[in-house]
């Protein structure tokens, strides 16, 4: 090899080290990164009832005011899933909400231990919210978070006056980074807190694919999705990654280049048409979705096996029989993979679903590769051009299609025939 040759190749390679890619045969790329944050997973969470305490029932060495309300419970710790954390809720007229939270297990408050809410939903007075950051000995991150949200005044039948009802998080994701071209690549994955680890082959996980810093980890983002023995495939503008590799103990991030043929993902929003896609009904009769432009669709992805679905049947029957005569109809994706043909057929029959219903082997590929749908039920409002007029994702200010809000998102939008 001679000299000028062999500079050629030096300076090559350091100019791919340089730029954080590492070229393969196969044209495909690797690009390195980092975890820099565990995050409370918002998506996924449980109610839970502060019950109200006097303030000798409290332990610590801790400032409460002999006007302020005190309630307790015991939250879910995300590293064992038990309700193991000694939480205190106190609240003041005319201050902020505070929660003590037992963080080092010693069964008393301190004031290292105090968390201010602070209000939450554009400054909703009835809605506030807190992170509260649990001590660890994780040498990565020192400390595993949880969300709770409180909401003021709401009670349910069986609480009491004293009682304050939130919502807390039950489970965490890992945060990290990688550089690619020069622009920061956001990524999560499911964190195990027990294990102090993260497997990029399952559970929740997502990439950030706008640029805006931030992984949108709701109902059908293209963002983020539920794994299983898989490597997923995202889209980042016209090239497409997925994850080779993902270890807390060293910290290590590294994404795979890929073709575009291995993205398989359907992707669904907002005023974007829906995808095309065949089934088969109970009685055998093969149908295109298309068939059904002209109408107003309610597309319901659903099962018996699916408590929630369940006790949305009554809306939805109610909507089939208000809103037929306004160029309105359902069709219905069943989910239950043990029951048989006939057993199916006869269920539908007693729960007077006459509408519809697409039989799960024909649309199990499109429902699990395709749209990436993990949640159920998970319903779509489809115009008659086909254009996708709501997924009812409330915080995003869709039209809501749960329970009574369907039967009135659709009074609003169905037209008066």
């Amino acid at each position: 090899m001679s000299l000028s040759t062999r500079l050629f190749s030096i300076v090559s390679l350091l100019f791919v080290c340089l730029s954080g890619a590492l070229a393969h045969p196969g044209g495909g790329h690797e690009f390195m990164g980092h975890f820099d944050a565990l995050l409370p997973y918002k998506e996924d969470d449980e109610r839970v009832v502060f019950k109200g305490i006097t303030r000798d029932q409290v332990k610590g060495d801790i400032p409460i005011s002999e006007k302020a309300h005190l309630a307790a419970t015991h939250i879910l710790d995300p590293r064992t899933q038990k309700y193991s954390v000694l939480a205190l809720f106190v609240e003041e007229r005319g201050e902020n909400p505070v929660i003590y939270a037992d963080t080092n297990g010693d069964k008393s408050f301190s004031a290292d231990e105090k968390f201010v809410l602070k209000p939450g939903g554009d400054d909703n007075p009835y809605l506030w919210e807190v992170t509260v950051q649990l001590k660890s000995d994780d040498e990565l991150f020192k400390t595993v978070p949880v969300f709770l949200r409180y909401f003021k005044s709401f009670k349910t039948e069986k609480m009491g006056p004293d009682d304050r009802l939130f919502q807390q998080t039950t489970s965490v994701l890992a945060r990290g980074s990688v550089e690619i071209d020069g622009k920061k690549v956001v990524v999560v994955y499911e964190y195990d807190a027990d294990k102090k680890k993260v497997d990029f082959r399952a559970g929740q996980q997502g990439m950030d694919l706008n640029g805006d810093g931030e992984v949108d980890m709701s109902k059908m983002s293209p963002e983020s999705t539920k794994v299983k023995d898989e490597a997923m495939v995202y889209r980042v503008g016209n090239a497409y990654y997925s994850t080779k590799k993902a270890d807390i103990s060293s910290n290590v991030i590294v994404l795979t280049e890929r073709e575009a043929k291995d993205y398989k993902r359907l992707e669904v929003d907002m005023n974007k048409e829906f995808p095309e896609f065949a089934f088969t009904d109970f009685d055998g009769k093969k149908h295109h979705f298309s068939e059904f432009r002209g109408k107003y669709v309610l597309l319901d992805v659903w099962g018996f096996w699916c408590g929630p679905c369940r006790q949305e049947l009554p809306y939805i029957r109610e909507a089939y029989r208000r809103f037929g005569s306004r160029n309105f109809t359902i069709v219905g994706l069943n989910t239950d993979e043990n029951l048989g043909v006939s057993s199916m057929k006869k269920a539908l029959s007693d729960n007077g679903m006459t509408w519809t219903q697409g039989e799960f082997k024909s649309v199990s590929e499109f429902l699990g590769t395709g749209l990436r749908v993990n949640s159920f039920p998970t319903t779509f409002l489809i115009s008659p051009e086909g254009k996708v007029l709501s997924i009812g994702r409330t915080d995003k200010d869709e039209p809501d299609l749960r329970g009574k809000d369907l039967l009135e998102s659709l009074d609003k939008i169905l037209p008066v025939m």
